[in-house]
């Protein structure tokens, strides 16, 4: 029937009234809705400081927007890492209810015993680590009973079963177990405050102004005492002006100390002035974020950082070292807080020459103080006691987790046991201090307008991270230890920490958070930070980057530690060439030579498997070689201040010579039974530059491919690992430094194995 005039304004008015509704459905998301809206599940319009269903509904005195925002929404890979979970969770199922099924049969201790293969992964297995609080809870509870029961008098009580295990020395408080007779000669938190001693008093009579700090004479600053004795502890052999060594203490404060949080820059300046204040020949006064071990162990760090090679070259640097040196018998006497950073601080020293293993003795060092303090234990008795200051506290539970974070990533570096028991809930990871989170941070070089520092949430979001990246390390640990179904075991808990990651990073708060907006002006510590986020996914997968994919559920594969790799190589180095080009590499953290590193093996493993297949991947294999070299050069341009990565360089470029080369080799030998069907895609201008990959264009029927494939080895270098300059370096990982193939003996094997030497080499 055909419409007529009339029905034309009643169809249009009920199309607008269509279109109205289907606006309203569609309405945008919004980040945030009013408290009000939100206790009514009702849609907000998101308008502040009123928004419009409040001022509808007169609740405009109500409308109030206090509560943060919701929960960030979750990304695809988090997605994907949680379908992943449920995948390995059902199969791991399945795999008990099988064995369950078999041991019916058997006892019930039998079959307890092999009910559980693995425990939940936030156990950790950890029965060393926590098996001394777990005794110590036992002997609480007998302690009680037995108090109960024969009422037990003080001293019978205290030579039987302790009640405290921190005692209050000389300058510190101190750990002393049930076995140790020192803790009789220690002070009892049951004990009346002592009255100050003498270095004490010195200390309220020598600092009238609890302000005063030391001040840097950066930029021609003019505000300090040119009468005070900034060098008073520092070795005379070395020309150290005051400029020159205010510069590197900053730069050390801006790019080194930073990562992990390892001195806090204003607190040391003001302990450093206090401790400086008083005549060399009276007492110190106790300055837990000052001494002069600390001192000199951070100027023999941070003249890496000189630009003037008298100040930078190593024999001067050795000057301050051996000066820190001289102090350790005596500081460790009567150890305090300051002990535990010198130390670490000297281990960093010998790590950037490339002496890891001094490093390494060293950093025990510092662990062992750390203990012996019982930095890991709750001291909030003694503060409510009034024997130590809140300000105490805070100070030892700073320090705990700086140690800490320094274990792990020595642990990662060296590829050994942490020296420190797992984290309890005593000391809990430190709270962010929004006051000093607004300091201004600025590097005038950089060209960035004074920013907000964000140390103290930065360093809290990498306790979590470190606390993720702890468990990782223990996963690669153990897989040569578990046995049986080994594939099923590691995907059930490679998945549950993906899930972890996911989560740590879904929690972020927007001030250290990275993303397009805020990456070129992203702090040091900040691009740190995601730096070790996407490294602790090549930790995580790398070992299993050989496995090939299996389907699970129909299509849907299991999961892909190659893409996962990759994902994460990638965007680690675009996190570096953030960095890079925002403050240079001479200024980085030790921990960044290992990232560039590690996302090096990947890209040289990808290169590898571009050479497995029946066909070259050409377009891979360029890109792959291209960021090795890109790895490499990073590497080179951090050595200029930290030597060490030189050596790291070297064992870069010696596995893409030989390894990557001896598989170019073994293609060589091939490729003439199999010419390729299409020649390769262009090389992109920027690898063409770094590397000579035009040959790949020349490839096509009528090429001579053995002459032509010869010719690729010029594009991964001619030299042996044999021949490159090589420091050895435990990384982690099995030996790098095996000997080169020699042609014969290469003749003889299959290109499988050598694929898979090559991977054991870059997998634990």
């Amino acid at each position: 029937m055909p419409r007529t005039a009339k029905d034309k304004p009643a169809e249009s008015s009920a199309h607008k009234g269509k279109s109205k509704a289907a606006a309203e459905r569609t309405r945008k998301h919004i980040p945030q809705a009013c408290d009000v809206c939100r206790a009514r599940h009702i849609r907000c319009d998101g308008t502040k400081p009123l928004c419009e269903q409040c001022r509808q509904s007169t609740r405009m005195h109500e409308c109030t927007w206090l509560k943060g925002t919701v929960r960030k929404p979750r990304t695809e890979a988090h997605f994907e890492a949680l379908r992943k979970q449920v995948d390995s969770l059902q199969a791991y199922c399945r795999a008990l209810e099988e064995r369950v099924a078999i041991c019916s049969c058997r006892t019930k201790s039998e079959s307890d015993s092999l009910s559980r293969p693995l425990a939940s992964f936030d156990e950790e297995d950890e029965e060393n680590d926590f098996g001394d609080q777990q005794a110590d809870g036992a002997w609480e509870g007998a302690r009680g009973e037995d108090v109960e029961e024969e009422e037990l008098d003080d001293i019978a009580q205290e030579l039987c079963i302790p009640a405290q295990d921190l005692k209050l020395g000389e300058r510190e408080l101190e750990s002393h177990g049930i076995t140790a007779p020192f803790r009789f000669l220690a002070d009892s938190i049951d004990n009346p405050p002592a009255p100050p001693k003498s270095s004490q008093l010195s200390e309220k009579n020598a600092i009238s102004h609890a302000a005063d700090t030391y001040v840097f004479t950066l930029d021609g600053s003019n505000e300090f005492d040119p009468t005070f004795q900034w060098a008073r502890y520092l070795p005379k052999e070395v020309p150290l002006s005051r400029q020159e060594h205010d510069r590197i203490l900053d730069l050390l404060f801006k790019f080194f100390t930073m990562w992990c949080m390892r001195v806090v820059p204003s607190l040391f300046l003001r302990d450093m002035h206090r401790h400086l204040s008083v005549p060399g020949s009276s007492p110190p006064p106790k300055t837990t974020h000052y001494s002069p071990m600390l001192h000199n162990a951070l100027i023999a760090l941070a003249s890496g950082f000189s630009d003037d090679p008298r100040i930078r070259d190593l024999r001067a640097r050795q000057y301050f070292a051996d000066a820190a040196k001289r102090c350790i018998e005596a500081e460790c006497m009567k150890p305090n807080i300051s002990v535990v950073h010198a130390l670490s601080i000297l281990a960093s020293f010998h790590s950037t020459q490339g002496d890891q293993m001094l490093g390494y003795l060293y950093f025990g060092m510092s662990a062992r103080i750390s203990q012996a303090l019982g930095l890991c234990m709750d001291a909030q008795p003694w503060v409510k006691a009034g024997r130590i200051t809140a300000a105490d506290m805070q100070d030892r539970g700073w320090a705990y987790w700086t140690t800490f974070t320094q274990d792990v990533c020595w642990s990662l570096y060296v590829g050994r046991e942490f020296s420190l028991p797992a984290p309890s809930e005593t000391v809990p990871v430190p709270f962010v201090d929004t006051a000093s989170d607004q300091i201004a941070w600025s590097y005038s070089n950089s060209g960035l307008d004074p920013q907000a520092n964000y140390l103290s949430s930065t360093f809290s979001a990498t306790c979590d991270l470190l606390l993720i990246a702890r468990k990782i390390m223990k996963i690669v640990n153990r897989l040569a230890k578990v046995s049986g179904r080994r594939d099923l075991i590691n995907d059930h808990m490679i998945s549950e920490i993906d899930v972890k990651i996911h989560a740590w990073k879904s929690r972020l708060k927007p001030e250290v958070e990275i993303n397009a907006s805020n990456r070129d002006f992203a702090t040091p510590h900040k691009l740190m930070l995601h730096c070790m986020y996407w490294w602790s996914f090549i930790l995580l997968h790398r070992p299993f980057f050989h496995r090939k994919a299996k389907p699970m559920h129909g299509s849907d594969p299991e999961v892909d530690h190659v893409k996962l790799c990759k994902r994460a190589a990638e965007n680690l180095m675009d996190l570096v060439q953030s960095y890079r080009s925002l403050y240079s590499l001479r200024y980085v953290p030790m921990t960044m030579i290992q990232v560039v590193f590690s996302a090096g093996t990947v890209y040289l493993l990808l290169a590898a498997r571009s050479l497995s297949g029946a066909r070259i991947g050409h377009t891979t294999l360029t890109a792959s070689l291209a960021q090795t070299d890109l790895c490499i050069d990073y590497l080179h341009e951090i050595a200029k201040s930290w030597s060490c990565a030189t050596a790291i360089a070297n064992i870069l470029h010696g596995l893409k010579a030989d390894r990557i080369g001896l598989l170019l080799r073994r293609r060589g030998m091939d490729i003439t039974q199999q010419p390729l069907d299409e020649p390769a895609p262009a090389v992109p201008a920027a690898a063409a530059e770094a590397m000579d990959f035009n040959i790949f264009s020349a490839l096509d029927s009528g090429t001579n491919y053995d002459s032509e494939m010869w010719n690729l080895l010029g594009m991964v270098g001619g030299e042996t690992l044999s021949a490159v300059p090589f420091v050895p370096f435990d990384m982690g990982y099995q030996d790098v430094e095996s000997p080169a193939l020699r042609d014969d003996e290469a003749g003889a094997r299959d290109m499988n194995m050598d694929m898979d030497a090559l991977w054991k080499e870059l997998w634990p």
